[in-house]
């Protein structure tokens, strides 16, 4: 069955049911219908290859997720059935509400996970190849994102989240990020507010930009109210429950310890509520802890903890409603869209003015 079997089958030409293949608005109700009648009673299938060597879309978005470590070598997201990539609290939730955002906009999704730097080709290759009509990137570092735009064309259109807009990349791409550095000031102003003086911070990688802006933002609101950061009140993570578990482990060798530590996001501060068990201190009694991300755990731990909702469901609808609106505009539109995020405040915090 070809498409030259379905025109003459509906009585219409072979470039009307072309049209209707690719959704275009111009045909009429009627012999919509009835060409789509003739494909459903036929079984007929248009020739994906065929299609996209004619320019036709594709109707897919490319989905990148982005999870390079300094060395290269798998790591958290790959070693073990425990910590597979679906089970990973920023990627699996995003990659879930972008699927089911562009299925109801009448997209496809191409997924695509890159762990080392010698796989960024796939970026390039999905788009070259025409497999995808846009794509959006999660999880990159700055750096590895400038190898992204470097083997882009002009014409491709992308997205990118969790991305510092520069004047070299700002109208190369789509740009959904949160207001981190702002959030991270206002969780060091709570802190403060409890009369908290000796505040520590577990950091997230800093070659993210959460990572960076969240620690930056931390840091300056401390200045603006005259309290010192002590080095050994900084322990550093990469975001995973790993690493905040040995960095909050590493705040707690310090000779005085903080009444209150920041911990970049609420997978890391599951660690650091471990860590902190084993050194026999209670939360909040001994120190008080705030997360970032509102997952889900994050209301059923002991104590339940205070953090920032960071709605990736939205970052994800919001991602994938510029692509498409760029794809069928047929050029992108740069643009930076910030979401809000609101403090969730549970029992992981006390007052010590009173102390």
């Amino acid at each position: 069955m070809t498409s030259e079997d379905i025109a003459r089958i509906a009585g219409v030409s072979r470039s009307t049911v072309s049209r209707v293949i690719n959704n275009y608005p111009d045909i009429p109700e009627a012999t919509r219908e009835k060409v789509l009648k003739a494909i459903r009673e036929y079984n007929y299938y248009p020739n994906a290859s065929a299609r996209r060597l004619a320019g036709s879309k594709s109707s897919t978005l490319g989905l990148f997720i982005v999870d390079i470590k300094d060395n290269e070598k798998p790591h958290h997201v790959i070693q073990n059935d425990e910590a597979l990539l679906y089970d990973n609290t920023f990627f699996a939730p995003f990659t879930n509400a972008f699927i089911d955002q562009a299925n109801k906009m009448h997209y496809y999704v191409l997924v695509s996970t890159i762990f080392s730097s010698s796989e960024l080709w796939k970026i390039q290759s999905s788009f070259c190849e025409k497999r995808i009509d846009a794509g959006v990137v999660i999880g990159s570092g700055k750096e590895d994102y400038k190898k992204i735009l470097d083997l882009m064309k002009k014409d491709f259109i992308l997205a990118a989240v969790d991305v510092e807009t520069e004047n070299s990349n700002k109208d190369k791409a789509i740009y959904i990020n949160t207001n981190n550095y702002q959030s991270a000031y206002d969780i060091a102003k709570h802190f403060i507010e409890l009369g908290h003086k000796n505040i520590g911070i577990v950091t997230g990688d800093l070659e993210k930009l959460s990572g960076k802006t969240r620690f930056e933002g931390f840091k300056q609101a401390l200045k603006d109210y005259n309290i010192d950061l002590p080095d050994n009140f900084i322990g550093y993570g990469d975001f995973t429950e790993p690493s905040g578990y040995q960095a909050m482990k590493s705040i707690l060798q310090s000779p005085k310890l903080p009444t209150a530590v920041f911990v970049c996001n609420d997978t890391m501060a599951i660690g650091a509520y471990k860590a902190i068990e084993e050194s026999n201190l209670k939360i909040p009694d001994d120190i008080s802890i705030i997360g970032f991300d509102n997952i889900k755990i994050s209301e059923y731990m002991s104590p339940p903890l205070t953090t920032v909702n960071i709605c990736l469901s939205e970052i994800a609808k919001t991602a994938t409603r510029l692509l498409i609106e760029s794809v069928e505009k047929g050029a992108i539109e740069p643009v930076e869209k910030i979401i809000d995020v609101k403090m969730v405040k549970r029992k992981s915090c006390r007052s010590v003015l009173s102390d």
